[in-house]
């Protein structure tokens, strides 16, 4: 398989074999059998594949696994569609985001359509807005793709049979190589802070053991994944779980903070990030940094690095924007959005999972930076490419991605 083809098997492979959400059939084997109906009415290629992957959403950001635990609407549709435009064309994504559109249209202009629906799909209509309004399927209507999306989502219902033989993975492994997008441009580039722009990870850790035995609890650690990435309340949220400490969270944060802060006054960047950041805009690329440090230590930082001009203040996205931190994409879909590019135009530099994971769910590609990360080999499969750091990156590196002549798939830069 091409490395797209390998990423998508091995996603449906580790993720996708969970029961799909209170119907007698997997995750994986949902998508199967939607593609084999697809092919059986003699839909496009693209459709079909659509029809493959329009449930990637759950796979990329999952939901709980009991249908009873939702408490909202997943909005998978959103999350792999993104994901999918970063990967092909608007024939493919367009269809996905508009497949739970289509269920609530159906249900809107014909009554019988209701009837036949799942227990399940009943159940998650009441969380998507149930049928929709006159309004609301006029507006539809006028979605480039509705038909095709109205065609996925009875290709969606009929994939729900325990039992089909359908064909496997494999075989679409051609028509995802067909209808792959090529070396997509790249508009915009989106840096973490942390162990991506300054070595600052040891420091986290340190500060971590250190404030808790301020408080009484000497020796502490968290496992680095509950740190690197991650927002300050989450880390004193962690802690006050696991620890005898007893003070308000905001508070256990402010101080964790307070203390990180004075640890990294004098932090080194990662080689070559401020000429890697100026050369980037220099090509034409629209910068933006997003960490879950908050905006002040952002602001801080650009400007100790000498990069202030090359990052618009908009730009600067801290943990203190958004209502959750990595690996929720939020905060990305929040810089694209400042930075007016879709979020398949943007390539994110990252060192951690959670941000990498963030990326991903974000419909991101990204370059996981190696020279303060940890799992490598793990982190370096969720990643589009890997970088030791900036020092690796060829001559003409930010030029050709601005130009669309670099296809970053699984590019290892040392």
């Amino acid at each position: 398989m091409t490395p797209l083809a390998d990423e998508l098997a091995s996603l449906y492979a580790q993720r996708g074999s969970g029961a799909y959400f209170g119907e007698a059939v997997t995750q994986a084997q949902h998508g199967l059998q939607a593609a084999h109906f697809a092919e059986q009415h003699g839909a496009p290629e693209s459709l079909v594949l659509a029809s493959l992957l329009h449930d990637i959403g759950h796979l990329v950001e999952p939901a709980p696994e009991q249908l009873a635990d939702w408490q909202r609407d997943a909005r998978h549709e959103l999350s792999g569609s993104r994901w999918l435009a970063a990967h092909f064309g608007p024939e493919v994504s367009e269809p996905v985001r508009l497949h739970v559109p289509a269920k609530r249209y159906l249900c809107a202009i014909d009554p019988g359509y209701f009837r036949q629906l799942s227990a399940a799909s009943v159940t998650t209509l009441a969380l998507q807005g149930g049928p929709m309004s006159a309004a609301e399927t006029s507006a539809f209507e006028t979605e480039p793709y509705w038909r095709e999306a109205v065609l996925l989502r009875q290709f969606d219902d009929q994939g729900k049979l325990a039992g089909l033989v359908t064909a496997p993975f494999e075989h679409y492994r051609g028509l995802i190589e067909r209808c792959a997008r090529r070396a997509r441009p790249v508009r915009a580039v989106l840096f973490d802070l942390d162990g991506t722009l300054i070595n600052t990870e040891a420091h986290t850790d340190a500060t971590v053991t250190t404030v808790a035995a301020r408080h009484g609890v000497p020796g502490y650690a968290l496992p680095h994944y509950e740190t690197h990435g991650r927002t300050w309340i989450h880390v004193a949220e962690t802690m006050l779980a696991q620890t005898g400490i007893h003070v308000p969270v905001a508070a256990l944060a402010a101080e964790l903070l307070a203390s990180w802060n004075e640890a990294v006054r004098s932090v080194q960047p990662i080689p070559g990030a401020p000429q890697a950041l100026h050369a980037a805009a220099a090509s034409g690329l629209r910068l933006a940094v997003v960490s879950s440090s908050p905006r002040s230590v952002i602001d801080y930082f650009v400007a100790e690095l000498g990069v202030a001009d090359c990052v618009p203040p908009g730009a600067r996205v801290g943990g203190d924007a958004v209502h959750a931190g990595k690996p929720d994409p939020g905060a990305f879909l929040f810089a694209a959005q400042a930075l007016g590019v879709e979020p398949a135009d943007a390539l994110v530099f990252e060192d951690s999972r959670a941000g990498l994971q963030a990326a991903r769910a974000a419909g991101m590609r990204s370059m996981f930076i190696t020279s303060c990360a940890l799992e490598i080999a793990e982190n370096t499969a969720i990643a589009t490419a890997t970088c030791t750091d900036y020092r690796a990156l060829p001559a003409q590196f930010w030029a050709q991605l601005r130009a669309g002549g670099i296809d970053l798939q699984q590019k290892n830069y040392r």
